[in-house]
């Protein structure tokens, strides 16, 4: 589906609104940029209840929305975050929804698309917004950067996001890097461990891609963000914008994580950075038979996190595969990280496939639950939890129901790991 947003009504815009979410607050993040990048990173900062700036560079708003006809045909269940919320607000709804995303993206309407994201800046009141400032110089001094713009105005920041074209604040600021980007990879190839420091995922030319916390930290120095490892998916044409606006919104929150804790990139803890990314809508996961309404939508986002199955993430088009049976070999060795019982339970058990009593008896040993758990589940089988059938110990487990029930009662995801993906004992 083709969307031409005309430069008339940006003008109009860039008239009506010079200065959106003005406030006296010091900022402590400055954004440099135009596109839909740019926006998600101002954004999530401000979410994340950081003081920022956002310089807007040249005279148009999001141009990509303006010069060119954009393609928003996507794959199934992979807008989030941002992104939907700029979706969800054209169709005025209160909740995210997949179906109706794709409804919007089909009738894309300019006006709306306009008011939308006017509405979302409007109230963000820790968003400051300045059009036609030209960047002067940028200058590191000992814990921040000091920016000067064309007004003479100088700002003094935690943190420096260059979201501009051709990534010009780097060589104001003399900010350099000898070795080579890293590239994204599909998320049908990424490995457990990388799986567990995902930010963002998105679509290019019909496949899946990850972004990991290090390729954020790639760009990174001092709290200076360059976005040398997606210059080339900025601008492909393949490229989808959901996905622009995923990297934006992970990137937004890193550099709000160090300006907020006062710390360096080293020291991100990558399940806090996930679980703010997650409190504001993001689609970290993007399998493809699971939607946004789901019941369970970030219980599966977490356990997908924690990496608990290992050929979770091996489909071509990256499913949860939710009716497949869990197997007593592919959990083990993972549980014997996750939880140091578990060995003990696995000396006494055996077998290919779990089984509800088998899976419960396994839970109750490693979280010190009783059998309220059992019936617990029993009762909420239906109307809580959305399992179809009815309870049976007998009867095999999913990895739907699997996934939902270890959230609930052992949560893997609450284990730290490295920015590496390693646990951390």
């Amino acid at each position: 589906m083709k969307l031409i947003i005309s430069n008339i009504f940006l003008l109009v815009f860039i008239v009506i609104h010079p200065c959106l979410g003005q406030k006296t607050k010091k900022p402590l993040v400055m954004v440099y940029g135009s596109d839909l990048l740019a926006f998600s990173a101002a954004v999530q900062s401000a979410k994340s209840s950081v003081p920022t700036l956002w310089l807007v560079e040249g005279e148009q708003f999001m141009p990509e929305f303006a010069n060119e006809q954009v393609d928003l045909e996507t794959m199934p269940n992979i807008d989030g975050g941002i992104w939907m919320e700029i979706l969800m607000e054209m169709a005025m709804a209160k909740s995210p929804s997949d179906s109706l995303a794709a409804v919007v993206k089909r009738e894309m309407n300019p006006r709306l698309f306009q008011n939308a994201t006017d509405k979302i800046l409007r109230n963000l009141s820790h968003l400051t917004v300045i059009r036609g400032e030209d960047i002067l110089s940028v200058k590191q001094r000992k814990r921040d950067w000091e920016v000067q713009v064309s007004s003479k105005n100088k700002y003094v920041v935690r943190c420096v996001v260059d979201a501009s074209k051709g990534q010009t604040l780097s060589q104001l600021g003399e900010v350099s890097w000898d070795d080579k980007p890293k590239q994204l990879q599909p998320l049908r190839a990424l490995s457990l461990h990388q799986v567990r420091t995902l930010v963002a995922a998105g679509q290019i030319d019909n496949m899946l891609y990850g972004v990991a916390i290090s390729n954020i930290l790639d760009g990174e120095k001092a709290g200076f963000f360059n976005l040398r490892d997606f210059e080339e998916i900025r601008h492909a044409a393949m490229a989808s914008s959901a996905f622009r606006a995923a990297i934006g919104q992970a990137v937004g929150a890193t550099a709000a994580y160090l300006a907020f804790f006062k710390t360096s990139a080293d020291r991100v803890d990558i399940r806090k950075l996930q679980t703010e990314l997650m409190t504001y809508q993001a689609r970290i996961l993007p399998y493809q038979d699971i939607s946004i309404d789901d019941t369970h939508f970030y219980a599966l986002q977490r356990f997908g996190l924690a990496g608990v199955l290992t050929n979770l993430n091996k489909e071509k088009d990256f499913h949860f595969g939710k009716e497949e049976r869990v197997s007593f070999e592919e959990v083990e060795p993972i549980f014997d990280r996750l939880y140091s019982r578990s060995q003990l339970w696995f000396l006494d058990h055996t077998g290919d496939y779990f089984r509800w009593k088998d899976f419960l008896s396994l839970i109750k040993f490693v979280g010190l639950r009783g059998d309220e758990i059992n019936q617990q589940i029993e009762k909420e089988w239906s109307r809580k939890l959305g399992f179809e059938g009815s309870f049976d110990p007998e009867a095999f487990i999913n990895r739907y129901q699997f996934a939902v029930i270890l959230d609930r009662y052992a949560n893997p995801y609450v284990k730290a790991v490295t920015q590496e993906g390693d646990f951390i004992n």
